[in-house]
């Protein structure tokens, strides 16, 4: 059966690479679909068979000396990534799967393809405060809304509030946001009454933005949900009695914006002690970054006992190697860490 087998891979090397690939796929593979362990040293052999000529082209070592140096390697690492590693389509990326550290593929998005939202008009919104900016006030102009009246307003403009006897800028708040919060005041009204803020265009609420009386200047902090997108007006306002109006905007609510993933490599390198047996390196991730993925190097066939994230408190907070060290020399080491965060809006 192996000579059958080896004669089909060798038929196989003439048609092309994605062919050995399959062959070697068809026998090795068993009803889980990861070879069995008892085939680890054939499949040890068949790796070293295939990168041994690359080597020695590449960094003038026999495939000899390379076999005996990855011993340790072929015989620590997981059989379903040694399986991969042989049949991988580049040096570097045959280390990266005997290692367990799949590398970064770029891919282009499927036709059609569209980004989901990342949230609602009405829900999962992100709050933006900004310094308190007036965008109305009737006092300046148009004058108090009369008893039992309704007045538009505008909470976004290109320009200015001015209009509105508000600011002389935009206030920086962006056009088609969800909602705004604003203190809302009436300043001597001539009655007893209250105040409603709403979407322009919607049935007015039976609810009160402020409960304001004869005489005083009262105010308070509101929310007011916004018509969207590109209404002739944002909202409106109420007035039970009559009464003047100023509005200033604390912030604004919109929905999150997607942006990219923030992520960094945090490296440490040095030389392994002159010491025999295993030797545990780490590198941890920086403050708020979490551990997405990592691996070890060092020079050719340096023996990886085992490459897994470093742990605490249930946290990747980093990566750990397990390096064979030597009593006759002195091995170079690198241990890396793919460290992510999700940045906010």
């Amino acid at each position: 059966m192996r000579r059958k087998r080896k004669l089909l891979v060798a038929v196989l090397v003439i048609v092309g690479l994605p062919s050995i690939a399959w062959g070697v796929g068809f026998f090795r593979t068993n009803t889980s679909g990861v070879a069995p362990e008892a085939m680890r040293a054939e499949l040890s052999d068949e790796l070293v068979q295939r990168w041994s000529p690359y080597v020695e082209k590449t960094y003038g070592t026999s495939g000899a000396a390379w076999s005996m140096r990855m011993q340790d390697t072929l015989k620590a690492a997981d059989i379903s990534n040694l399986e991969r590693a042989i049949t991988a389509p580049s040096y570097e990326a045959m280390n990266a799967e005997l290692m367990g550290r799949a590398l970064a593929v770029a891919s282009q998005p499927k036709a059609g393809m569209v980004p989901k939202a990342l949230g609602s008009s009405g829900s999962d919104l992100v709050y933006t405060p900004i310094t308190p900016c007036r965008i109305v006030d009737t006092r300046l102009v148009g004058g108090a809304l009369g008893a039992n009246s309704t007045r538009s307003f505008h909470s976004f403009t290109a320009t200015d509030f001015t209009s509105q006897g508000g600011a002389a800028s935009n206030c920086g708040i962006p056009a088609n946001v969800s909602a705004i919060s604003a203190k809302i005041t009436s300043p001597l009204p001539a009655g007893n009454g209250y105040f409603t803020a709403y979407p322009f265009g919607e049935a007015q609420p039976f609810a009160s933005s402020l409960n304001y009386n004869l005489g005083l200047t009262l105010s308070d902090e509101t929310h007011i949900r916004l018509c969207r997108p590109g209404c002739s007006s944002e909202f409106n306002v109420y007035s039970f009695a009559q009464s003047q109006l100023v509005l200033d905007v604390t912030g604004y609510y919109a929905e999150p914006e997607a942006t990219a993933l923030d992520c960094t490599v945090a490296q440490q390198s040095g030389n392994l002690a002159l010491l025999g047996g295993l030797q545990a390196k780490f590198v941890n991730c920086p403050a708020g970054y979490t551990a997405t993925g990592g691996g070890c190097g060092g020079p050719l066939g340096i023996a990886v006992s085992n490459s897994e994230p470093n742990v605490v408190a249930g946290q990747p907070i980093g990566w750990k190697c397990d390096l064979v060290g030597s009593l006759l020399s002195v091995i170079a080491y690198q241990v890396n860490a793919t460290c992510c965060r999700v940045p906010g809006r």
